[in-house]
């Protein structure tokens, strides 16, 4: 398999675990030391435990009502991946309905576990 496919595979996965709730192989994604972090960088989520449990929770407690993404784009280099898209979306939670924008970038690192994400950050665009 080639390194953008294996790429391509983990990001796939860390999809279906927040769009459709399947979480088989989520802790497998992330990178013990991996960390999801926010505008100014406020971190999120900390290790792997951690950066998963943020991935379900929002999975189980808010409903998407529309997402679009756009402007992939994917590098990689020997044993590092780069990936980023624009996004939109709606969704559900608690307090209402919510839209917001934004950005994420995502860096993979290639290990003894094959493809793991170790850095997230999120950017949300600010609102009109």
């Amino acid at each position: 398999m080639s390194a953008e496919s294996a790429v391509r595979e983990v990001i796939a996965r860390i999809d279906a675990a927040w769009r459709s709730k399947q979480f088989d192989g989520l802790e497998q994604c992330f990178h013990e030391d991996a960390a999801i972090l926010g505008p100014g960088y406020v971190e999120y989520a900390h290790g792997r435990e951690k950066c998963t449990e943020s991935y379900k929770e929002f999975a189980t407690n808010a409903a998407v009502l529309s997402y679009s993404e756009s402007a992939h784009s994917l590098r990689i280099w020997e044993n590092v991946a780069v990936y980023t898209f624009s996004w939109e979306m709606a969704y559900q939670r608690d307090l209402g309905p919510k839209r917001e924008a934004g950005t994420d970038q995502l860096v993979f690192q290639l290990g003894s576990l094959g493809w793991q994400l170790v850095w997230r950050y999120i950017y949300f665009a600010p609102s009109a």
